[in-house]
């Protein structure tokens, strides 16, 4: 069987979007880090991560860390389009994603009654 120059660029392509295909294949579409999103009260946060849409996961992804009432951690899923997290992620662009300078995000969010109450 001999195959004709578009038969073979056909072959080829028709490889190319296989090898694709099973490359893409092993991100798993869906599988966010946040499943659910919990209320969350601006009280005894000490971290965040915002996680950008990616390959798994087609939406941002906001992670607080806060101190609990036993003094144990806990991270929260927070809705990406609420209060909270859209003045998070503003203040997070906002410090060209610096870690070192995530504190002062934490500190922007808070109620003035607060900040008052740590001076």
């Amino acid at each position: 069987m001999v195959l004709s120059k578009r038969n073979c660029a056909f072959l080829l392509v028709f490889v190319a979007a296989v090898c694709l295909e099973l490359y893409q294949a092993q991100h798993i579409v869906g599988r966010c880090r946040c499943p659910s999103f919990s209320r969350i009260y601006r009280s005894n946060i000490t971290d965040f991560q915002v996680y950008e849409p990616c390959p798994r996961c087609d939406s941002t992804e906001v992670i607080l860390t806060r101190i609990k009432l036993d003094n144990s951690t806990e991270k929260l899923c927070i809705h990406p389009r609420g209060k909270i997290a859209v003045n998070l992620i503003k203040c997070w662009e906002s410090i060209n994603k610096e870690e070192s300078r995530k504190m002062e995000c934490i500190e922007r969010m808070k109620r003035p009654e607060e900040k008052t109450s740590e001076d």
